[in-house]
């Protein structure tokens, strides 16, 4: 079997997430994904649960509900007599927590649309952001124009198998300079950019 020359296109799989009009003829997706939930998600879960949590506590010490230990005790020590507008302290805290578990509630909704409508991707000739929805913003830099990719990751970022990306190019890019935090194996993204650009250059 002949070897493949350089102006023949990498094999890949159809785009998951990019849509199929994006992609040219002869060019090949590399790689392709979202940033990682890990990234987006954890803070908005567990400062959800906290506040659920407090909020049932309270709850359970004005109304005789099941209690949480400890919690549901110190909540009933406050005050229940009116003390403004009709609401005691007690009655206070419970709308304080109810009120924060549902911006809590909110921000893990925003976080998460924020992590589903991002795709980021490596083909044989270009680094591509798509953002949107329903609609869709597509930007690129071709990956003649890379000039470097810089990857970060902390210790914890390490353990956890992702880090930020920061693309570099010649030109005016809306992308250009940006960091991409929670992307996946980082380093693994690198190593494409680096492969299409040199097999661009062998064109």
């Amino acid at each position: 079997m002949a070897a493949s020359t350089a102006s023949e296109p990498l094999p890949g799989p159809p785009p998951r997430y990019l849509r199929a009009a994006y992609i040219s003829p002869g060019e090949a997706v590399l790689r392709e994904g979202r940033s990682t939930r890990l990234y987006h998600l954890p803070g908005p879960i567990v400062l959800l649960l906290l506040f659920a949590l407090l909020d049932y506590a309270a709850l359970a010490a004005a109304h005789g509900w099941t209690p949480v230990p400890g919690l549901t005790r110190a909540f009933g020590l406050l005050p229940t007599a009116p003390v403004l507008d009709g609401y005691s302290l007690l009655g206070g805290t419970e709308l304080f927590f109810a009120l924060a578990t549902l911006a809590a509630a909110l921000w893990l909704v925003g976080r998460y649309l924020r992590w589903m409508r991002t795709v980021y991707a490596v083909t044989t000739n270009r680094v591509i952001r798509q953002r949107g929805i329903l609609s869709r913003d597509f930007d690129e830099i071709p990956v003649t124009k890379v000039r470097a990719i810089e990857v970060h990751q902390s210790f914890g970022q390490r353990i956890l198998g992702y880090g930020t990306v920061r693309v570099t190019s010649e030109g005016v890019s809306r992308i250009a300079n940006e960091e991409w935090r929670g992307i996946p194996r980082p380093w693994e993204f690198q190593k494409y950019v680096d492969a299409a650009a040199q097999r661009y250059s062998q064109r």
